[in-house]
């Protein structure tokens, strides 16, 4: 998973489905395209250009299928978004970037969705909890990082 800068809203509308229906850029048009680590181009393929912009990301909308009191997500079951965060926490030790300075992780939730005490959703070390579960009858939770 890639996160790269799109520069205007006809860009987004070009997009075009991926083999799950999300719209995506091209692998062609991906390595020619600002990353967030501040290079261009895609993991494993990124050129040893530097895009100028390493300021990182501001926020995350993380998707989700569950979610519980603790904050923590029950996602589709192939740990992109986490596989993602662990690398973007490693990033730039040049700068010495802190868990304190990582993206604000904001998830969105239906009221069906998201469990109540004592239920619990089942993690590892792995799995990232999020900072914010914005839920769709007009309540917000906000972690404590």
């Amino acid at each position: 998973m890639d996160m790269l800068t799109l520069e205007s809203m006809e860009e987004f509308t070009s997009l075009t489905p991926d083999k799950w229906g999300i719209p995506s850029l091209t692998k062609a048009r991906a390595l020619k395209k600002k990353n967030c680590f501040g290079r261009v181009g895609i993991s494993g393929a990124e050129s040893d250009e530097v895009s100028g912009d390493s300021s990182g990301l501001d926020m995350i909308l993380m998707p989700g299928m569950a979610f519980d009191p603790q904050f923590r997500r029950l996602g589709h079951g192939k740990g992109y978004y986490d596989s993602f965060l662990a690398k973007y926490s490693k990033w730039d030790t040049q700068t010495q970037r802190t868990l304190a300075e990582m993206p604000l992780l904001v998830a969105l939730s239906l009221k069906e969705q998201t469990l109540s005490p004592p239920e619990e959703i089942p993690v590892t070390s792995h799995d990232w909890p999020v900072d914010v579960l914005i839920v769709g009858d007009d309540q917000c939770f906000v972690r404590q990082r």
